[in-house]
């Protein structure tokens, strides 16, 4: 195992963090593409380099995402030595890839993958149709008698050229915008023709562009892993390891963080929520982090205020008799911080004892003072015989 799978020592977590995201219901729409892993090491056989990526050194992924950027499947290319190709087909490499990526999407209910021309070729096409499963990509066809970039250039900017293949009504579109392109799908043609809005160096004005509805639906579905790329560039938690697969399951783990947060923003969309009430992705993964430090666990937030160092006095301090801060010198003091905790940790009832401190106002109904406060994370609760927010609070 360990020689012919390089990732063997990473492949139960892959295993694993590829199931959960199996199990997440797919969206219509799907995009195939490559995703990158940045890595500059020397110590690794596996690593790629690609021109014209953002980190073109690194680990190379096969990935599949819905429009939303979920990752819904993906595979680690590992060299000539890679799970995907069992024997060689008339797809190639790419086209494996597509078909690998696609046999976890559920036969003839009308799903949709996009990919640009290092996936498509017309068996592809042929193929996935077959199991009901639409395409949409980019690609050269030197073999198909479509008009040539010159022609259509004459006939300015919206011109295009369509082809149709008799047997499996797979259709071919060339439009010409600033160069031309090649579309290939087994669902979009040409109809309906749209109108978009280009500039015109000559007349130096805005001008409308006919635009195929092929052109048009490969636009609006095709970014999903970049932006997925997008979202692993920011709020990185990035670490450094002498071993190379380690860059591998961080990478996965920010991934998994995405997958969460966009999960609970569909949930959120379907409970109608508002903008204001949904997490960005910055507060979701704070309170994911906190919500796995202290979630049943016996620990204790800090305690406010400066930290003790008994009854010893330091030069410099306000008790210093010989010098004592000016009221510039003094910061103001600390607001109390009116986040509450995750409600993972509120409700593992572990650790949410009542201690008695110094009276103060109600965390929870805000009208009341109390003296006592849940032992977990300091907040003063009412506990008495009349009002019992420590327990509403972590019940309710």
């Amino acid at each position: 195992m360990e020689k012919k799978d390089k990732l063997w020592k990473l492949r139960p977590w892959l295993n694993s963090f590829r199931e959960r995201c199996l199990q997440v219901v797919p969206e219509e729409h799907n995009s195939v593409d490559e995703m990158m892993i940045p890595f500059k090491g020397r110590f690794s056989n596996i690593k790629q380099y690609m021109r014209g990526k953002p980190h073109p050194w690194g680990f190379k992924l096969w990935v599949r995402t819905g429009i939303s950027g979920m990752l819904c499947d993906f595979d680690v290319y590992q060299g000539t030595v890679d799970g995907i190709r069992q024997a060689k087909s008339e797809l190639g490499l790419s086209g494996d890839v597509v078909m690998k990526l696609a046999s976890t999407l559920p036969d003839g209910q009308n799903y949709k993958i996009y990919a640009d021309n290092y996936f498509t070729c017309v068996p592809l096409v042929i193929k996935l149709l077959e199991r009901g499963i639409h395409y949409v990509g980019t690609a050269s066809l030197p073999n198909c008698n479509l008009e040539d970039e010159k022609s259509l250039k004459k006939k300015g900017r919206g011109s295009f050229d369509v082809r149709v293949e008799g047997n499996h009504n797979i259709c071919a579109v060339k439009w010409y915008d600033n160069r031309a392109i090649t579309l290939v799908s087994s669902f979009a043609g040409p109809e309906p023709v749209q109108k978009i809005q280009r500039w015109d160096k000559a007349t130096k004005a805005i001008i409308d562009v006919e635009r195929p509805y092929i052109v048009g639906t490969y636009n609006k579905h095709m970014g999903g892993v970049d932006l997925l790329d997008s979202f692993a560039a920011k709020y990185k938690f990035p670490m450094k390891s002498h071993r190379w697969y380690i860059y591998i399951f961080w990478h996965t783990i920010i991934l998994a963080v995405i997958n969460g947060w966009l999960l609970y923003k569909r949930d959120c969309k379907a409970l109608k929520m508002t903008k204001k009430e949904i997490l960005n992705r910055r507060q979701f993964q704070a309170q994911l982090a906190s919500s796995l430090i202290l979630v049943n666990t016996h620990n204790t937030s800090p305690k406010r205020g400066q930290p003790s160092s008994g009854n010893t006095v330091t030069s410099g301090s306000p008790l210093d008799p010989q010098k004592r801060p000016s009221s510039s010198d003094v910061s103001p003091p600390a607001k109390r911080s009116s986040d509450h905790p995750p409600l993972d940790v509120r409700k593992d009832m572990i650790a949410h004892f009542p201690v008695k401190t110094k009276r103060g106002r109600c965390r929870h109904c805000n009208n009341g003072y109390t003296n006592t406060l849940c032992s977990k994370y300091n907040f003063r609760m009412c506990f008495s015989d009349k009002k019992n927010c420590l327990r509403d609070y972590h019940c309710k």
